[in-house]
């Protein structure tokens, strides 16, 4: 691990190729997201209960598996469960083109790809949280999280248009030949990292049971102050993010009946407006504060959401709503998350890292699922506009939490909730 508190962390090897791993690793899913819809929708004709049905499986791991993975994980090494993890992502995904080929691509098998996919993001994301304070010094994880947004959001602005245009050519299935390969690069990268203090931790038989192990992480979890906060807010924003992002596609590509790449555009519309964000946060953040900024970012998410179901009202201009929609959410979104950038792992003591990223990840991926079934129920009892709204609606409650909060006070962390 890097000892130089001040060293920019991309000259620290290790973070180096975790951060490459981790851009393709991105580039599969933002490729594998766009083309799920266009198979199910307009190749298999699938119907919007089943839609939400096929996004709750691709947010499932979470709540099936997510609290005993922190306890795993935080027992094992990191870096065999990121390769674990490549290697079920590279089969799940091509799978996908396989079935076209021999042409029995069922909607059946893109949700089972969905919830494999699912299960072994569980493993990668709890891990790759955790292996930060290894490859890294502490106070340095921000920056780093800031890399790793920064490049997330940079892929994000380029990946859909791409898929888009491709789409017009090829069929989105073949698509999910690149994220199977992205996943073996990955794989490649990671079997290259040496996290320095990364050991597997043998249970004793004085250690607490697997269930005491998981409780102590959800007490950590909810007796901190802001790790509490923090956790409704994500909670309460992705249950409307869930109902937003399953409705969206239905909207546009049967409703509105837009192109592919017409989707794709404004997809990255959303992108490219969040990577901007996510070069200018990092230095706003350190001007302003953190707590200070995550208001700000909070306080952007209800109008940004707005314009979304407004389109179902408008829906002579709903393009360039949604894409005025889509520009907000990027903003709100990235910036919320770069201002909150390592403040988990500064309040959170290392032996608990896995246990209460795991938690924390059980309630706000949970909560995504969630949100996606809802609007499936909404959208089949009523329409996929009164949906919209719904999700809207939903995405404006963190910032009431933040605005009741004796947090909105402070400018930065208190130093006396650091570990």
């Amino acid at each position: 691990m890097a000892s130089d508190d001040e060293v920019e962390v991309l000259k620290v090897p290790d973070f180096r190729r975790l951060w490459a791993a981790n851009g393709f690793r991105y580039a599969a899913a933002e490729v594998a997201s766009f083309a799920l819809p266009i198979t199910a929708l307009l190749l298999l004709h699938a119907q919007p209960l089943v839609m939400s049905l096929i996004f709750v499986c691709s947010r499932a791991g979470f709540l099936t598996i997510g609290l005993p993975a922190g306890v795993w994980i935080d027992r094992w090494r990191k870096k065999p469960v990121l390769i674990g993890a490549d290697i079920a992502y590279s089969i799940a995904f091509a799978s996908v083109p396989l079935a076209y080929f021999l042409d029995v691509l069922t909607v059946t098998q893109l949700v089972l790809v969905a919830l494999v996919v699912s299960l072994a993001g569980v493993f990668f994301d709890v891990a790759h949280s955790s292996v930060l304070p290894y490859v890294l010094p502490r106070r340095r994880v921000a920056d780093g999280n800031a890399r790793l947004q920064s490049s997330e959001t940079a892929i994000q602005a380029v990946s859909p248009s791409v898929a888009g245009l491709v789409t017009q050519s090829i069929a989105a299935p073949i698509l999910y030949c690149f994220a199977a390969l992205a996943h073996l690069v990955s794989l490649l990268l990671l079997r290259r990292i040496h996290p320095t203090g990364d050991i597997a931790r043998t249970p004793t038989k004085t250690e607490q049971k697997f269930t005491q192990e998981i409780t102590s992480g959800i007490r950590v979890l909810f007796q901190q102050p802001l790790l509490r906060l923090l956790l409704n807010q994500a909670a309460l924003n992705n249950v409307g993010a869930g109902i937003l992002l399953s409705m969206l596609p239905i909207f546009l590509l049967k409703e509105i009946g837009i192109a592919t790449w017409l989707f794709g555009l404004l997809s990255t519309l959303g992108a490219v407006a969040g990577f901007c964000t996510s070069l200018l946060a990092p230095r706003l953040r350190r001007r302003f504060g953190e707590i200070r900024m995550t208001l700000v970012f909070s306080g952007l998410a209800p109008f940004a959401v707005l314009a979304a179901p407004l389109a179902g009202v408008f829906r002579q201009a709903a393009v360039p709503l949604v894409a005025v929609a889509q520009v907000l959410i990027g903003i709100a979104i990235v910036g919320r998350a770069v201002s909150t950038a390592g403040l988990r792992a500064r309040v959170t003591p290392d032996a608990y890292m896995g246990r209460v990223t795991a938690a924390y990840s059980f309630v706000i991926q949970g909560a995504t699922p969630l949100g996606a079934l809802a609007g499936g129920l909404i959208a089949s009892h009523w329409s996929t506009s009164t949906a919209l709204w719904v999700g809207g609606l939903v995405m404006a409650l963190p910032l009431v939490l933040l605005l009741v909060s004796p947090l909105r006070s402070h400018r930065t962390l208190p130093p006396e909730w650091e570990v």
